[in-house]
């Protein structure tokens, strides 16, 4: 497929992506809460939410928080998915699994959700020093926070020659992402058809991908990798990449910058948790749901993996939409309902997880923090990020490019004194590791450690030439992790990190169930 919204994708789909999107970003929580002092008796409505990542985290701290009876399951140890941390060395090294950097804290949507969790001044929240570092063969430049003029002004000094289409890119991302945060209901007949007028940007790069955008602007063949260089956050190179999904993502990144969690991503899930129980609801780890049952055609429970079932009137599930539906399908009782969860579960089963990760943790003997310059650090090996991808699939850590983060940089005494924090990740495909499935759940990784231990030499190699001079020297204790890892922590198809592929039937895939008789399964 040579675009993300293709031909196929109706008028009304686009609207409906686009408007979940402006729902997101505009939501008014006030008017939610309002509406949910109006719902009674909230004890007569018990609420299950499936998976303790932050998704589920945040919509069971707001049910709680409006009086609605709530019960979390999470199968892993630890609240959070991705955002959770470990120790190494009795605790003298603490890793973050996955998290790098939030947007939105400083003054966008994430902030009001911050709000409206109840964990606004529960969390520190730091502003990271710079947006991001670029390293490529010939360039090396900083990207600053909140202030893309600087941005464009650098890159207009860099490539003196497409100076217009450097204006005119940045210009439309940042005219989308300001026209996704306009108000815009999705149930009004006349917002949808005025939408192609009062959403003009929007609605222009409807099936167009990144790397169409790209071609309305510039040529030079550097520059277009540059101003791609945010690719791997979304897990599809330019000629894959809606650039729907490109713009509203990075010009909220450059907008209200990039943010992280003062310690670790552990804080904000345990923050959630505290807000949870503090409100009346309940958090059960360790505990891992198999079905969703229904009665008269409506969600009325979850059966747990010990076999007890705990009642539900609404259901928000967190986990993969696989997983969901293989839950809802497991009620044969309902002949009418579950011939649909299935018949769906057939039609998820046909689309591509998105990519998965390589992630090499690293706590050094030497501080780094003032030595070596910013945070968030992209390393491209070449100027060709279509091959990046293909090397990625391949999980080929030869040809790929990389991304650094030294957690350091993002404050003082993130890690222990004379110590740092660092991390290496390359995105990868789940295929060169699904030859080592069978034996590693099993518990037999000896082939598999051997792989993981030689792709983790080479990414060191990589980051030790291309940004950290000496790194292999400073190292005192090192971790990996595969895409099998992912798949045993998170359940995720194929260790996904991105859920499904940004194409244009996965675009459409995540939607609420709504049986009837009031009950509802999100």
């Amino acid at each position: 497929m040579s675009t993300f919204f293709s031909r196929r994708l109706s008028r009304r789909d686009f609207i409906k992506i686009a408007g979940a999107t402006t729902a997101a970003l505009t939501a008014d929580w006030t008017r939610i809460s309002a509406l949910a002092a109006t719902i009674g008796p909230k004890e007569k409505l018990p609420v299950v939410v499936i998976g303790g990542g932050l998704g589920g985290l945040s919509s069971a701290a707001i049910f709680a928080r409006n009086g609605f009876p709530v019960t979390l399951v999470e199968q892993h140890k630890l609240p959070g998915g991705y955002a959770t941390s470990f120790d190494r060395i009795g605790g003298k090294f603490t890793f973050d699994v996955s998290l790098h950097a939030t947007s939105g804290v400083g003054g966008g949507p994430m902030r009001e959700i911050f709000e409206e969790t109840g964990i606004l001044d529960k969390v520190e929240m730091v502003e990271l020093p710079d947006l991001c570092r670029i390293i490529t063969p010939d360039h090396d430049m900083i990207w600053p926070q909140r202030n893309p003029e600087a941005i464009i002004e650098e890159l207009c000094r860099r490539f003196p020659g497409e100076t217009n289409g450097i204006k005119g890119f940045f210009g439309e991302i940042m005219d989308i992402l300001n026209e996704a945060m306009k108000p815009f209901d999705q149930d009004s007949w006349w917002d949808r058809l005025t939408f192609p007028i009062t959403h003009k940007p929007m609605w222009a790069i409807r099936d167009l991908t990144l790397g169409n955008m790209l071609d309305k602007h510039v040529r030079n063949e550097k520059l277009r990798c540059i101003l791609s260089i945010f690719w791997p956050y979304y897990g599809l190179p330019p000629s894959r990449l809606s650039g729907f999904i490109y713009s509203i993502a990075t010009a909220s990144y450059i907008q209200f910058g990039g943010h992280y969690v003062r310690h670790r991503s552990q804080d904000l899930s345990n923050a959630l948790v505290d807000a949870i129980e503090q409100a009346g609801g309940s958090v059960k780890l360790e505990t891992q749901a198999v079905a969703i049952t229904m009665k008269d055609k409506a969600v009325s429970g979850v059966t747990l993996s010990d076999g007890r079932t705990l009642p539900a009137r609404v259901v928000v599930s967190n986990a993969s939409a696989p997983a969901t539906m293989t839950m809802l399908s497991q009620d044969q009782a309902l002949v009418g309902y579950s011939y649909k969860a299935r018949t769906y579960l057939q039609k998820i089963k046909t689309y591509r997880p998105s990519l998965s990760s390589f992630i090499v943790w690293l706590g050094l003997n030497q501080d780094l923090r003032g030595k070596i310059k910013e945070y968030e650090i992209f390393a491209a090996a070449n100027y060709d990020p279509e091959a990046a991808y293909q090397a990625a699939l391949a999980c080929d850590p030869d040809s790929s490019g990389v991304g650094v983060t030294i957690y350091d940089n993002a404050f003082s005494g993130y890690s222990k004194p004379g110590t740092s924090t660092v991390t290496i990740i390359m995105l990868s495909g789940y295929e060169p590791w699904q030859r080592f499935e069978a034996d590693y759940l099993a518990g037999r990784k000896h082939a598999y450690e051997k792989e993981k231990e030689r792709i983790t030499e080479i990414l060191i190699k990589k980051a030790e030439k291309l940004v950290i001079p000496g790194l292999r020297s400073m190292i005192e204790v090192k971790g990996a992790a595969t895409p099998l890892t992912n798949l045993r922590y998170t359940k995720n198809p194929e260790g996904a990190i991105y859920g499904y592929e940004q194409s244009l039937d996965n675009s459409l895939s995540i939607a609420p169930v709504c049986p009837p008789q009031g009950s509802w399964l999100v």
